[in-house]
């Protein structure tokens, strides 16, 4: 075989390698880039035997500068530690939030207006709230917002200190999130029900305390906090329904491929979402129980929500213009 001929036969390989690492390099979302790993090897070997074969200096070159450059990516793709998980956080996570856009206010949706309107209607109709409540939620509510309470006793009665209040917190909320996330596999259906179900409650806890506690002493304790941690419920119901509508829609692919394809693709939602209710927990086991004017508490509050909404809009831009 002559190296013209050996040229025309594999170049079809070469550039898949290129297109594969082109859309690696901008962190676009395609099925193809799966295929990274397998091309690269195989272009190695096209390397191996053009140089065997002595083929003339410009084909070796471009076959070594394409495995070059996808050695580079793999070893970047599959390195660990602490720059990955902040690269992940900072530039993944709002990117695939960005990517799937329609499904967070599709989920943002499904969130909101059912607290509200159940949070509306308690005033009226408290049996509402009693019902999703119960006899123990209605006391914490009472014990925690009443009139007369105080959220730093309430912490120092229930938890001793800040930092077991925070280790509660941040165990409750991740959990919400997995949660959230593994009901995605029954089609999402398991995984909206939890988003539901968070709503109703947290809708029924703000009717309550508007009925029979003290408002301005709940918004003071959930205004900072509440913003990572609503948008962290809502993001990890999109990462479970993302993963489960694989399942019901593979397309192209067997449904075990698209479900391990669409696994991989929510990972960056379930981790970011992760963060963000680590981020709540540390608020709530620290910042809600201090007694501080509510003009302070609210401000503070205005800002954890800009700046949710700003990383969520604008982290991980420059990185996807540089590609």
């Amino acid at each position: 075989m002559t190296p013209s001929q050996f040229e025309k036969q594999i170049e079809p390989r070469w550039q898949k390698l290129e297109k594969l690492l082109d859309e690696a390099e901008k962190r676009a979302p395609s099925n193809a880039v799966e295929d990274l790993p397998a091309t690269f090897r195989q272009v190695c070997h096209d390397l191996s035997v053009a140089q065997h074969r002595m083929a003339p200096q410009r084909l070796t070159q471009r076959l070594n500068a394409l495995a070059i450059r996808g050695y580079r990516m793999l070893e970047r793709r599959s390195a660990g530690g602490w720059e990955t998980f902040v690269r992940l956080f900072l530039v993944e996570f709002p990117q695939a939030v960005r990517a799937e856009w329609k499904l967070f206010w599709l989920c943002t949706a499904l969130f909101y207006l059912p607290a509200f309107l159940i949070a509306a209607i308690t005033p009226s109709h408290p049996e509402w709230a009693m019902a999703l409540l119960g006899p123990d939620g209605m006391g914490q509510m009472e014990s925690q917002y009443g009139e007369a309470s105080k959220p730093s006793d309430y912490v120092r009665e229930n938890f001793g200190s800040g930092f077991r209040a925070f280790c509660f917190y941040i165990l409750n909320n991740v959990s919400i999130d997995f949660r959230t996330f593994a009901g995605g596999i029954l089609g999402g259906v398991g995984s909206l029900l939890v988003l539901l179900f968070n709503s109703f409650h947290f809708g029924a806890a703000f009717g309550y305390v508007h009925y029979s506690g003290n408002p301005l002493t709940l918004y003071t304790w959930a205004v900072a906090h509440g913003a990572p941690e609503f948008t962290g419920i809502v993001i990890s119901a999109m990462a479970g329904m993302r993963v489960g509508w694989s399942v019901l829609r593979p397309g192209r692919l067997e449904r075990r491929a698209a479900l391990v394809l669409a696994g991989r693709r929510a990972m960056p939602l379930l981790i970011g979402a992760a963060v963000l209710t680590s981020i709540a927990a540390v608020l709530e086991g620290f910042w809600s129980p201090m007694d501080l004017p509510p003009t302070i508490k609210f401000a503070t509050g205005g800002l954890c929500w800009v700046a949710v909404a700003a990383f969520l809009m604008f982290s991980g831009r420059r990185q996807t213009d540089a590609a």
